[in-house]
């Protein structure tokens, strides 16, 4: 008990620590930070690889052209949810995050299927406007995602005790450690594109 100015007997402990449920086994607090890390992953892992495309299409800003294709998706996507006020009685958390994750996983096949279907009869890569455009738009569809599944994930964890946004945070953070272990300085070894290593 502390006492405040007036000499009135406080309690320091808040209403909310008191009713805050217990995670006993930290199960919650590693959702949170699962998802925090697959929110950024997808991103992480485009940018990662921009020396890839910009073998694939050398006369392209490859790096200028994504990070505006998906902070202006994402931001869009944010506006949105902020601007229409039945966003949430229209969609679900869980089924804006599915939506989101399912964004992120139809994306980033988006590049390998589009690398396979570009080889000719000889063997050698067809690099065409049409296909960078194809790329470039599935940036936008990852970009929206991220903003779908950032704005729900913190919108929710911002109604959770404090230390589950850091675990989003910590996720979010982690997940550029993630990409970066999976790659080494001569060659990624990234999943997305394993097929051109195969070929």
């Amino acid at each position: 008990m502390v006492q405040n100015h007036k000499g009135i007997e406080m309690n320091m402990i808040t209403k909310v620590d008191q009713n805050e449920a217990r995670d006993t086994y930290k199960i919650s607090y590693i959702i949170h930070f699962l998802l925090g890390a697959g929110n950024l992953l997808p991103w992480n892992a485009l940018i990662t690889a921009v020396d890839y495309f910009g073998y694939l299409y050398p006369t392209k800003h490859v790096e200028k052209v994504f990070s505006v294709a998906y902070m202006t998706s994402s931001l869009l996507i944010l506006v949105l949810m902020l601007s229409w006020n039945k966003w949430n009685q229209t969609m679900s958390l869980r089924l804006r995050l599915n939506l989101g994750f399912s964004m992120f996983v139809l994306c980033l096949m988006v590049t390998p299927i589009v690398d396979w279907i570009n080889w000719d009869q000889n063997g050698t890569k067809v690099k065409s406007n049409a296909t960078y455009c194809v790329v470039v738009v599935s940036v936008v569809v990852c970009g929206l995602a991220d903003g779908l599944i950032g704005g729900s994930l913190i919108g929710s964890a911002g109604k959770l005790p404090k230390q589950y946004m850091q675990a989003i945070f910590a996720g979010t953070a982690s997940s550029g450690i993630q990409v970066k272990l999976l790659c080494n300085d001569l060659v990624c070894l990234d999943i997305v594109w394993l097929n051109e290593m195969l070929l």
